[in-house]
């Protein structure tokens, strides 16, 4: 395993124990060019995700989407919880667009969220 999977791995730790803040600053200590890996930014919107960070959130979801399923997947999850999150707030327009934008993302969340419903 090298040095950048044994931070992924121990930033998965920290993720595990809600300790989102950590995760990030480990990540930060990656080399500059493992940090626009896309499993390396899927882990990064992860973390953003579970903080409410939505600006830089949507910034690396743009770049994500050109990328493979599993980060596509990721990017459905981060619109889904913006959508949920808009929801409660009343937003129902601004929702109903984030959802979209999580479908565009990954197809399969509306077969997933059919499910849960």
């Amino acid at each position: 395993m090298d040095s950048s999977q044994e931070i992924l791995k121990q930033a998965s730790g920290y993720c595990e124990l809600g300790m989102f803040p950590d995760a990030w600053d480990l990540i930060e200590s990656l080399p500059p060019d493992k940090k626009t890996e896309a499993p390396v930014l899927d882990f990064r919107l992860r973390i953003l995700t579970a903080l409410s960070q939505c600006e830089l959130g949507e910034q690396i979801a743009n770049l994500l989407l050109h990328a493979g399923d599993d980060e596509r997947r990721t990017v459905a999850r981060f619109h889904h919880a913006r959508a949920r999150s808009l929801w409660q707030c009343d937003r129902y327009d601004d929702a109903r667009s984030e959802f979209r934008r999580a479908v565009d993302a990954w197809r399969g969340i509306q077969k997933k969220l059919a499910v849960k419903a």
